[in-house]
């Protein structure tokens, strides 16, 4: 049995009310000794192993269909010029009964898989300021519900199957939600929810993360739909950035940290009243042999080299990370590569030591302060989420100081199964679905 590094178990490390990791690797071992920051870099479509037709690990496949022949990015899906994701309208994936529209479905859907991202647009039940106007249809409920405090009080009584958010989350998996147990099907996300027994619920920073890491299998798509942005809010961007093409970075520029984390088990922990979950992985899962290969592995027996195995997986989590359980001699090598990774997410000085590593967040970090009506919808299993903390002065009125989302989660294999089906209906099924994220390359 190996000796445990406690650095991040410590209680004195822990936030006393949420229990989560308050400090980054850099800040209490020797080998990094500067502060991370948050890259301010916005999404570039043209990043490198972005989306389209690469795996990480693997060249280009010679043939694939290019799924952007399927549908023109016009209409209600088109990549928006002010943060580059595809945008789709909401009354083009749900209907005025209810329905599910499928040809917007299907236009969401293939955005997510294929860029990690996409924004849901005009959803109803969504706060916007009087003097701000209305530009689209969404605000159906204006007739209605005349200020904020009144939309909250309908979203909180409000049945899940009425939520907007739940409405699309269940038409992406074939009708159902996922991971509910710890925070319910659907949940709030605003200062002071739940007595602020997790980070989400206060006004703080989040460093990229992935939810609900210490699972056996995370969500595969989460969904955030931005009930109210006030007007006095400074700061709350959200953010994003792809972990798997970070991973396939850090190869790059650092082989031997690359190496590390895929080979060294980390601690995924969530510990709090009602909740005591720990799940053990490497931070990058990888193909068990070859190239391209639809198995993977977690374990850290092998002596083979990682060499070009594909990069299937990226579990990173920082604030839910327990006791590093490794012999005593691997121990700082670990730390060393998580700070690298850790660098290459969060940003930091670029003129530094680690410079090459610290531009990386800056150029591909996504960053957009979410409006009134826009859903954020991307993959758990490939995406790293973030925000970036926030602020409202003193005597701000309750509608002008409100940052309020509603979230939930699907399953990878049933929102996998409502994409394969869609494409198979388009003549599309031979199709490479690539980077899900989940430990697969997909063929459908």
């Amino acid at each position: 049995m190996p000796e445990c590094a406690f650095m991040a178990w410590q209680p004195a490390l822990r936030h006393q009310k949420h229990h989560m990791r308050d400090v980054v690797a850099a800040d209490v071992t020797i080998i990094r000794h500067h502060r991370m920051s948050l890259g301010t870099g916005r999404f570039d479509r043209s990043m490198p192993f972005e989306t389209m037709g690469r795996r990480y690990g693997t060249p280009p496949p010679e043939s694939k269909t290019d799924l952007r022949s399927l549908y023109p990015d016009e209409g209600t899906a088109k990549h928006d010029e002010s943060d580059g994701l595809i945008h789709v309208d909401y009354n083009c994936i749900i209907g005025d009964d209810g329905e599910t529209l499928q040809e917007g479905l299907f236009r969401l859907l293939h955005s997510v898989f294929r860029d990690g991202a996409a924004i849901v647009s005009t959803t109803p039940f969504s706060y916007q300021h009087r003097s701000e106007g209305s530009t689209s249809n969404n605000n159906n409920y204006n007739n209605t519900i005349k200020d904020a405090p009144q939309l909250i009080r309908a979203l909180e009584t409000m049945s899940e199957d009425d939520l907007p958010v739940s409405k699309v989350a269940k038409a992406m998996s074939g009708g159902s939600l996922s991971h509910g147990s710890l925070y319910g099907k659907t949940f709030h996300v605003r200062v002071g929810e739940r007595d602020g027994n997790n980070i989400a619920y206060t006004s703080a920073p989040l460093a990229p993360h992935m939810d609900l890491a210490y699972y056996e299998s995370p969500p595969g798509m989460q969904l955030l739909h931005c009930v109210s942005m006030g007007r006095a809010v400074v700061g709350g961007e959200s953010t994003l950035i792809d972990g798997m093409a970070a991973a396939h970075r850090l190869r790059e520029l650092r082989p031997e940290s690359f190496e590390t984390l895929a080979r060294c088990p980390a601690t995924f922990v969530k510990q709090r009243d009602g909740a005591g979950m720990t799940y053990r992985r490497p931070h990058v899962g990888l193909s068990k042999e070859g190239v391209g290969s639809s198995e993977t592995t977690t374990t850290t027996t092998t002596t083979t080299a990682t060499g070009d195995r594909e990069i299937h997986t990226v579990y990173w989590s920082p604030p839910f990370e327990g006791p590093v359980c490794l012999p005593p001699e691997k121990v700082d090598r670990y730390y060393e590569a998580y700070a690298d990774f850790e660098c290459l997410l969060n940003g930091g000085d670029t003129g530094g030591v680690d410079g090459d590593l610290c531009r990386y967040a800056r150029e591909y970090t996504w960053e957009r302060k979410l409006r009134p009506g826009d859903m954020l919808v991307f993959n758990n299993q490939r995406m790293l989420h973030g925000r970036r903390g926030f602020s409202t002065p003193e005597g701000a009125s309750f509608e002008d100081a409100q940052r309020h989302l509603v979230g939930c989660y699907t399953n990878m294999d049933d929102t996998l199964n409502s994409y394969r089906v869609l494409l198979r209906e388009k003549g599309a099924a031979s199709t490479s679905i690539l980077n899900v994220g989940n430990g697969t390359n997909i063929v459908p």
